[in-house]
């Protein structure tokens, strides 16, 4: 790898005009890369100094290249790469070590991934960061290991802090703030499940998707639902099923509520709903929101929902890279990988000609969610994993927008054709908006 002064110059042909000091190294260029942005080249030579690449006007347009700068430039074979960098901000570190769980594979296939469109992932955490001097400590994946050096902090950083918990960490906060000040973050923080289902509910053209839901309930108001069908009780700020409950009545009069406890799956009956309310929620239900469940469609004697990967391209244009079926496990609450859930393709279950119908519909429903939360979510994002049901009836419900999709449905084996397209994404939409600050700077 070659650091390079960027300039442009007036000529109506794609060409690159290079130090003569690093001709060898450029000699058998003929095709050449910016981010996901390929173009054939022709390379002539200059001997003014050693230091700077002159990119014709017609080549800067064609690889939406901005204004002159320094970039970091890497050779495979006959194409020249112009390299951009983005971090992701995650947590788990142990000292100077690289992450010991089970995320380090799949932070390594998403290395690799976004090598493949000419781009350099820096992996970092609160306490990497050098606030005094803008820069970070950071890991990257050289030569078959971790490796840790410093770099300048990215002018784009996806957020990958594991779960609420860490992400409300004060250390964390305050890292945070730095980082906006000086980058563009996206993926910023978990959704608040109400704010997203109060964006759907207000719009006509999504309100049909969201079931009775009722923030903060009362008892008198779940009695009330429970009177028509079976309730979940939701943490506004849970995720990945944690915190749920679910509540039915009894023919017999009692209240059933499925719940886990240490994670472990667990069924208490009440003869009384004020009981249950008084072991579960002493101080009332604030911060919960009751939802109605829907009684699913069912395969292999088990009902099952939708996971919709959608991400922003490098156009700022959302997309669906993969759609799966989610079976719940036995005894539990929800299709969550963790909690015992199985996912299968969607062809797998339903076959090919339907399945293709099916996939379809899912992915307009999940384009029309993300642009409704795109157009009023306060902060920038470029990643999404939707939740969708479908009732025995054929409706399509909508159960949970994630801010911070899991990768582990990728382990599927008849998924792992998608996982490299997948975890691309965030290297396209960090494309996207790093010519977006390149433009403004020029502006």
């Amino acid at each position: 790898m070659e650091t390079f002064k960027i300039k442009f110059y007036p000529g109506n042909h794609s060409r690159m005009i290079v130090p003569y000091r690093h001709l060898e190294k450029f000699q058998d260029t003929t095709e050449i890369q910016y981010g996901p942005i390929h173009s054939p080249v022709e390379t002539l030579v200059h001997d003014k100094d050693t230091e700077t690449l002159y990119i014709s006007s017609r080549l800067k347009g064609v690889l939406n290249l901005h204004k002159s700068s320094s970039f970091t430039v890497n050779f495979q074979k006959n194409r020249c790469i112009i390299l951009l960098t983005m971090g992701i901000f995650t947590a788990g570190f142990s000292g100077n070590h690289f992450l010991t769980d089970e995320r380090s594979p799949i932070f390594l296939r998403l290395i690799r991934a976004g090598e493949k469109i000419g781009m350099q992932a820096l992996i970092f955490g609160h306490q990497h960061i050098d606030r005094d001097n803008a820069h970070i400590h950071a890991f990257y994946f050289e030569n078959g290991s971790w490796k840790q050096g410093r770099f300048p902090i990215p002018k784009v950083i996806y957020n990958r802090i594991p779960n609420r918990k860490t992400e409300h960490h004060p250390e964390v906060i305050r890292a945070k703030s730095t980082l906006t000040e000086q980058a563009v973050l996206f993926n910023n923080s978990f959704f608040n499940k109400w704010e997203i289902y109060q964006y759907m509910m207000k719009d006509p053209a999504c309100s049909f998707l969201v079931p009775e839901t009722i923030l903060h309930p009362s008892e008198k108001k779940i009695e009330t639902m429970l009177k028509k069908y079976n309730v979940y009780i939701k943490p506004i700020h849970g995720s990945r099923g944690n915190g749920i409950i679910k509540c039915r009545n009894l023919p017999a009069g009692e209240l059933e509520c499925h719940y886990y406890l240490e994670d472990k799956p667990q069924v208490n009956r009440y003869e009384k709903p004020a009981a249950f309310f008084q072991q579960h929620f002493p101080n009332g239900m604030e911060g919960y929101i009751a939802q109605q469940e829907i009684d699913l469609v069912q395969k292999r004697k088990s009902p099952l929902d939708f996971r919709v990967h959608v991400n922003k391209n490098h156009r700022n244009s959302w997309e669906v890279p993969l759609i799966c079926a989610k079976f719940a496990g036995k005894g539990s609450l929800t299709t969550h990988v963790k909690r015992g859930g199985k996912v299968l393709l969607v062809e797998e279950v339903f076959g090919e000609e339907e399945g293709k119908k099916l996939k379809k519909r899912l992915e307009s429903m999940a384009l029309l969610v993300a642009g409704k939360i795109d157009k009023n979510y306060p902060t920038t994002i470029g990643e999404i994993g939707i939740d969708f049901g479908i009732d025995k009836e054929g409706r399509v419900w909508l159960f949970e927008v994630n801010s911070k999709p899991g990768y582990g449905f990728l382990q599927h084996p008849k998924l792992q054709e998608h996982a490299e397209t997948v975890l691309a994404f965030p290297f396209q939409f960090a494309f996207y908006l790093t010519n977006l600050q390149e433009r403004l700077n020029k502006e």
